[in-house]
């Protein structure tokens, strides 16, 4: 059996991923997610004129789901599931449109009821699948630790090594009391070429060092290796937005308000020191990687809404 074939097993049998809903099987054959691939702000510039219409027709569908209501379920599939469920939406981290209208973070909820996972993750877990086709015996790391995301690799991926940052002058790769794993991404603990793949799911934007970080992650990337994350990344900017900054004298400078985002560990957040522009695709490749691209994809199936949801991939 390929390692391919035993990862999409493991998923069909593991009853802890079965969703607490009486969800149906779907019918007939499922479409293909599509993705396309974008390596520079010029190439994204002439793809978005390109999908106008498709905009128009995405944002149309988006409005007549998000006027069911504050709460409402969406039907889609779950690839983690695999299985049709009702997608749990509310306005949790909502927007407000021009009118006054509150809108649903799509990315942040269509919360599946069984595997607890919400857009972005579930995306995630699809793309990776799709895009890396990793071997169930792969070697993996991953930049969190107590998350059901987290949970879900390692039942996928044995191999697996999850971390977290638990707060500085700690010692790389040492454990606290609850056995969770401590990690600096720009001074990793690891060997250098000792994983297959890096993934990371916003968590460069917390880190002053993001550069430095990137080095890091390339170092321990095996020759063919891959780097696979999320970070808040503004589609319109040609450059970085940086919204603070440690200074040499190691004072710290706002720039733009401070944003704090959630964090598992820490219940004050924590802050933001950038947006991403495509200027990050180039800092990837002078960090050493081959080549960097943006990953675009939108499925009303599969619960992937939002207007264009997107991810970055680095090889090694």
């Amino acid at each position: 059996m390929r390692g391919w074939e035993e990862v999409i097993l493991r998923l069909k049998h593991r009853s802890a991923l079965k969703p607490a809903c009486k969800a149906k099987k779907p019918a007939g054959s499922l479409p293909p997610l599509e993705t396309v691939s974008v390596g520079s702000f010029a190439e994204y510039r002439a793809y978005a004129q390109s999908m106008e219409e498709e905009y128009r027709r995405r944002e149309s569908i988006e409005r007549r789901l998000a006027k069911a209501g504050d709460a409402f379920t969406v039907s889609g599939f779950c690839c983690v599931c695999r299985r049709l469920v009702p997608f749990w939406v509310d306005l949790a981290y909502g927007f407000e449109d021009g009118e006054g209208h509150r809108t649903p973070n799509w990315r942040e909820r269509l919360v599946c009821p069984g595997c607890g996972l919400n857009n972005r993750m579930r995306a995630a877990f699809h793309l990776f699948l799709k895009l890396c086709r990793p071997a169930a015996d792969c070697s993996l790391y991953l930049t969190e630790q107590t998350t059901r995301f987290s949970d879900l690799l390692k039942r996928c991926f044995p191999k697996t090594v999850g971390s977290e940052f638990l707060g500085p002058g700690l010692e790389p790769g040492s454990l606290n009391a609850q056995g969770t794993r401590h990690e600096d991404l720009t001074n990793l603990s690891f060997a250098s070429a000792f994983f297959d793949f890096v993934l990371s799911f916003d968590v460069f934007e917390h880190i002053p060092g993001h550069r430095q970080a990137f080095r890091e992650c390339r170092r321990v990337l095996r020759p063919g290796g891959t780097l696979f994350f999320t970070v808040p990344f503004d589609i319109h900017s040609p450059f970085n937005i940086v919204r603070a900054e440690v200074l040499e004298d190691g004072r710290l400078l706002h720039r733009l308000p401070p944003e704090y985002h959630g964090d598992p560990l820490r219940e004050e957040g924590c802050l933001c020191f950038r947006h991403f522009g495509w200027e990050c695709l180039e800092e990837l490749r002078a960090a050493g990687f081959s080549e960097a691209s943006c990953h675009f994809y939108w499925s009303q199936h599969y619960g992937y809404l939002g207007g264009d949801q997107f991810l970055l991939v680095a090889r090694a």
